[in-house]
């Protein structure tokens, strides 16, 4: 699957681990790594619901149109989907907190 960024600060953080360890912190920063691998691994959109560590899940309200994927606590990788062969990164959040 192809991979989009809405910021240049999430592209450089999927060159390497050191790089998105950097910005996120080692844990957060080798989930981002690994689930950014099952994204390129996948051809369609659809499969990662066959990835149940992924928990991936829509998000509602003003979030309609967005994903979120599973990191660490109540860490989560916010996607969109844009094609069913391709996806745009939107951040790394905790929308659990406040």
């Amino acid at each position: 699957m192809e991979i989009e960024f809405s910021s240049n600060r999430l592209a450089d953080a999927s060159v390497n681990f050191s790089e998105a360890s950097r910005l996120f912190g080692v844990p957060l920063g080798r989930k981002y790594i690994q689930r950014l691998a099952i994204l390129r691994a996948v051809d369609k959109f659809t499969e990662l619901y066959g990835h149940r560590a992924l928990r991936l899940h829509p998000l509602k309200g003003n979030r309609t149109g967005q994903y979120s994927i599973a990191l660490t606590g109540n860490y989560r990788l916010i996607i969109e989907k844009v094609d069913e062969d391709r996806v745009r990164i939107m951040d790394v959040e905790d929308y659990h907190g406040d």
